[in-house]
C-alpha cells in the first residue's frame, strides 16, 4: 500500500512538473468552443481490460492533475508499465471526439510507449519513428465504436491540433499534439496546405 501511494505521489509530481511547459496544451481553449468536449472522458484499453471514466477539467476550465495522473496510468506502455505525464492537450482531442460522435469510450490501442518499447519495434521491423510522440505522451492510437474511420479522421482533422494517421488496414486512426500534418490520406479541403508526414508517428 506505502509503495502504491509513493508511485502515485511520484507520477502527480511528474505530471505537474511536465505541465509547467506545455502552455499551448494548457490553453483548452484551441479547440472551437463549439467542438471542445466536456471535461469528462472514458478510456477503454483492451490489451489491459481497462475501463475508467475521468473528470478530468471542470466548469472553470481548470484541470484536475491527480486525475492527470489517474489517465497517465491507463495510459502506460504496455511492455514495462512505465507511466508518463499526457499531453492535456492530447485529452482535450480525445474528449472532443467522444463527445461529436456521442460515443460511449474512446478505445486506446497503443498509448504511452517507454524507449524500451519504441526500440524493441523498430528491431522487429513496425513503422514507427525513432522519436515518436508516443514517447512523450503526446500521441494515441484510437478507436472509437460505431464511427466509421473516413469520419473519425476527418474530424480529427477538422480539429487542427495535431498530427492525423489513417491506415486503410487497421481499425485505428492515431492523432497527436505535433505539428498541424496528415498521412495516409489529404483532406480535400487542405490539398497542398497540411504536410504529409511520418516523422512523428
Amino acid at each position: 500500500m506505502i509503495r502504491t501511494h509513493l508511485a502515485r505521489v511520484a507520477l502527480l509530481a511528474l505530471v505537474i512538473l511536465a505541465s509547467l511547459p506545455l502552455c499551448r496544451s494548457l490553453l483548452a481553449a484551441e479547440i472551437p468552443p463549439a467542438l471542445r468536449g466536456d471535461g469528462e472522458l472514458t478510456l477503454y484499453r483492451p490489451v489491459k481490460n481497462e475501463r475508467a471514466t475521468f473528470h478530468y477539467r471542470d466548469g472553470n476550465g481548470n484541470y484536475d492533475e491527480g486525475v492527470r495522473a489517474d489517465i497517465a496510468h491507463i495510459f502506460r506502455c504496455r511492455l514495462t508499465g512505465e507511466a508518463h505525464a499526457i499531453d492535456t492537450g492530447l485529452i482535450e482531442i480525445m474528449d472532443a471526439i467522444e463527445d461529436h460522435f456521442k460515443a460511449d469510450e474512446i478505445r486506446l490501442i497503443s498509448a504511452y510507449r517507454s524507449p524500451e518499447r519504441n526500440i524493441l519495434m523498430r528491431r522487429q521491423g513496425r513503422r514507427v519513428a525513432k522519436r515518436s510522440l508516443h514517447m512523450e505522451g503526446r500521441a494515441a492510437d484510437i478507436e472509437v465504436p460505431g464511427a466509421s474511420r473516413y469520419k473519425l479522421r476527418n474530424f480529427a482533422h477538422a480539429l487542427q491540433q495535431g498530427g492525423v494517421g489513417y491506415y486503410r488496414n487497421r481499425s485505428f486512426i492515431h492523432v497527436d499534439t505535433g505539428e498541424l500534418r496528415t498521412w495516409g490520406f489529404t483532406p480535400a479541403p487542405a490539398r497542398g496546405r497540411v504536410k504529409p508526414a511520418m516523422s512523428y508517428k
